[in-house]
């Protein structure tokens, strides 16, 4: 191989490995402890928690969080003079046990702001109101591990990127080492 096609080989897989890096630092997801948009929770006896108050089901909307998130709830009672409650129940046992997150207000029978921070658990819980009577009231929530669904593509944005900068690198290799060599000058006479 000529020195020419060595230096633009060289120079090729530096300019890869560059973009590597760069691709690293802007893919790398974020940490956790995000703040999350608030969620709104409307609930009901009778037809469970949805997002608006002509929404309800059971199960509720999926919320979905990192460990570390930081999550606001706006939760509104559609029942009158029914308390309700809010918690994820680890366990499936209907019961809010010490290390569960719930609504710290007690109860609520209108609206009441809820603000917690995901704990260590990673799965898919239910969240539910521990009531009697309250078993409709019952949703999903899926706790990931924190920094594992940064927006967009994620973490697949560097599997990505580092599989485009493998491509480029053996791709300028081959065009350099099939390129078709100029004779050598026929030696003097």
């Amino acid at each position: 191989m000529s020195t020419l096609r060595r230096r633009i080989l060289v120079a090729a897989t530096l300019a890869c490995l560059l973009f590597a890096t760069f691709s690293f630092a802007f893919a790398t997801p974020a940490a956790a402890g995000r703040n999350l948009p608030t969620y709104q929770l409307f609930g009901s006896r009778s037809g469970g928690w949805g997002s608006t108050n002509t929404s309800l089901t059971t199960p509720g909307p999926l919320i979905e969080v990192e460990v570390g998130d930081n999550v606001t709830l706006n939760l509104t009672s559609l029942d009158v003079n029914r308390n309700h409650n809010w918690f994820i129940d680890y366990n499936n046992n209907s019961v809010v046990d010490a290390n569960e997150s719930y609504s710290n207000s007690g109860t609520f029978r209108t609206h009441v702001e809820f603000n917690f921070t995901v704990g260590n658990q990673t799965g898919t819980f239910a969240y539910r109101s521990r009531f009697a009577g309250d078993g409709n009231m019952w949703g999903n929530i899926t706790i990931r591990a924190a920094g594992s669904s940064a927006g967009g593509l994620g973490g697949n944005l560097l599997l990505i990127g580092i599989v485009l900068v493998i491509v480029a690198v053996l791709a300028i290799g081959a065009v350099a080492y099939r390129r078709a060599r100029q004779p050598r000058p026929p030696p003097p006479q």
